[in-house]
């Protein structure tokens, strides 16, 4: 049996602009707005990978407004919780 490969299989099908409540930025990364989403969207990928035998490091993150803003990095991340692989 073929391993999927989960986040590519999710992310090919997400709009890839920061408006609504789920995007990505071109594949790498889930942005949501809530951190309860990120952390539900990363317990379902750890769940899909485990069934096909894999241990995956899957994070979670937060774009800080206050922090990119004192960095000057306000982008269209700021405000959003990510989830990737790493």
């Amino acid at each position: 049996m073929d391993k999927l490969n989960w986040i590519d299989l999710i992310t090919e099908r997400l709009r890839d602009y920061s408006e609504g409540e789920i995007w990505t930025d071109g594949g790498s990364e889930i942005l949501v707005r809530t951190e309860s989403a990120a952390n539900t969207i990363a317990d379902m990928l750890t769940t899909l990978y485990r069934t096909q035998g894999e241990e995956v490091e899957i994070n979670t993150g937060y774009y800080d407004p206050e922090e990119d803003e004192r960095n000057n990095e306000v982008d269209r991340y700021t405000g959003w919780w990510y989830v990737n692989i790493g």
